[in-house]
C-alpha cells in the first residue's frame, strides 16, 4: 500500500479555506495551493487513502471518478517532484 506524508520542515498557511501557503524551511521556498490542492494536501495531513482523497474530491466538486483521480494523481506527483510530500510503500 502507498501512503504520504508531509515532512516536518513545511510550513503550511491556509488562506480563507481557498488556498494555502506553503513555506519549505529546508531551502526557504514559497508554493501556493489553490483550493483543489489544499483539499488533497488536508487529505494527505490527516493520513486518508488516496482513493479517500478521490472521493473527497468527487463529492466537494461533483466530478466524475476519472476527473478526480486525474487531478489528485498530478497535484500528488507535482508535489513530490518538489519534496513537499513523501511517498512510502508498505
Amino acid at each position: 500500500m502507498i501512503t504520504y506524508s508531509i515532512p516536518e520542515d513545511i510550513i503550511v498557511t491556509d488562506l480563507d479555506n481557498n488556498e494555502a501557503i506553503l513555506l519549505d524551511m529546508r531551502n526557504k521556498r514559497y508554493y501556493s495551493l489553490n483550493e483543489t490542492g489544499l483539499v488533497i494536501f488536508k487529505g494527505i495531513e490527516a493520513n486518508l487513502s488516496q482513493d479517500k482523497i478521490i472521493e473527497t474530491i468527487m463529492t466537494v466538486y461533483e466530478v466524475d471518478k476519472e476527473k478526480a483521480d486525474s487531478s489528485v494523481n498530478g497535484i500528488i506527483q507535482k508535489l513530490l517532484s518538489l519534496n513537499i510530500v513523501e511517498k512510502h510503500e508498505t
